[in-house]
């Protein structure tokens, strides 16, 4: 089993889309790094790969495993050496030469670690669960007692975001205000993505404090539950904009025909009335300034109300048309 485990690390090619391999092939074009050189670089990352399959594989007969282990080895370099670099193969080339490719590998993975926590703490903690036995129900009510679902502050879409980071792996293009369109997990290649992925988490984490900054003192007592919902979050929002639309008041429940009256006031053509909009976006950033949230909390939170409000309407119009 050994024996095989080499041999993949062997047989691995380096992705040609990586930093670490487009610093090499720079390299080799201009004569700068050695031949010998570059083999002792595939020979220490070999090693890295190696590490890393005896600390975090348990199964060596899974070969997938094997090779995702190596995949991270050669993605965690090159983007320690990208980070080293700032994105310049020149100089790529001449940290190479001097600097042994294990701090390159440092660098990448205290990079990811930085995000893997926020991943992981954002899977444990982005869920609004019913008051336990030890603490007092907000409204005096026993919910301990009773089957409920804990509110997910992310979508299942940004489950599965969490999820594929905590294995080196992207499914996003783009950085979205909710993650709505995701892709086949891939393997992580360049900084940007990094930097992209940083930013997507931010979103998250600002959620979370939106959510929890806003004037609902529980949401299990709800009709219907929130958690029956693909997009618990997003429902709450469009519960309050509907309330302080039709009503003027404060309030988190709508019936469907609360939400067409809704539609006809607030839409035309599927597009939000532009007045409108920005009375409702000035609401929460103005209540959201008065329990003083910080400046990225209430940029996300307007940006969020903004997105409810554009997809309600593309939901309002799909509606009609059919």
């Amino acid at each position: 089993m050994t024996t095989h485990k080499f041999s993949l690390v062997a047989e691995a090619t380096l992705d040609r889309r990586l930093f670490l391999a487009q610093a090499l092939a720079h390299g080799d074009i201009f004569s700068r790094i050695p031949r010998e050189q570059a083999d002792r670089l595939y020979q220490n990352i070999a090693a890295i790969a190696h590490k890393l399959i005896t600390m975090k594989t348990v199964d060596l007969s899974d070969e997938s495993a094997l090779r995702t282990h190596i995949q991270t080895a050669f993605t965690l370099t090159s983007l320690g050496l990208e980070y080293g670099s700032k994105g310049d193969l020149d100089k790529a080339v001449q940290l190479l030469r001097k600097t042994r490719v294990v701090k390159f590998f440092q660098i990448g993975n205290t990079l990811m670690e930085r995000l893997h926590d926020r991943a992981r703490h954002l899977l444990e903690h982005a869920v609004i669960r019913p008051a336990s036995k030890d603490e007092e129900s907000p409204l005096g009510t026993d919910y301990t007692d009773i089957e409920i679902q804990g509110i997910q502050i992310y979508t299942q879409a940004e489950l599965e975001f969490l999820k594929a980071l905590l294995i080196y792996r992207i499914t996003i293009q783009t950085r979205q205000v909710t993650i709505r369109d995701t892709d086949t997990p891939r393997p992580l290649l360049h900084l940007k993505e990094v930097e992209m992925i940083d930013s997507q988490l931010a979103c998250i984490e600002h959620r979370c404090d939106y959510v929890k900054a806003l004037p609902l003192e529980n949401p299990f007592v709800l009709d219907p539950p929130l958690s029956i919902f693909p997009n618990p979050i997003e429902r709450l929002t469009l519960s309050l904009i509907v309330n302080l639309v039709l009503y003027r008041q404060v309030d988190f429940e709508i019936d469907e025909e609360a939400r067409q009256d809704f539609h006809e006031l607030a839409y035309a053509d599927g597009e939000v009335r532009e007045s409108l909009r920005q009375q409702l976006l000035n609401w929460i950033t103005q209540y959201l300034e008065q329990t003083q949230q910080p400046e990225p909390v209430k940029t996300y939170a307007v940006a969020y109300w903004d997105d409810c409000l554009r997809i309600e309407g593309q939901v309002g119009a799909s509606q009609s048309d059919h």
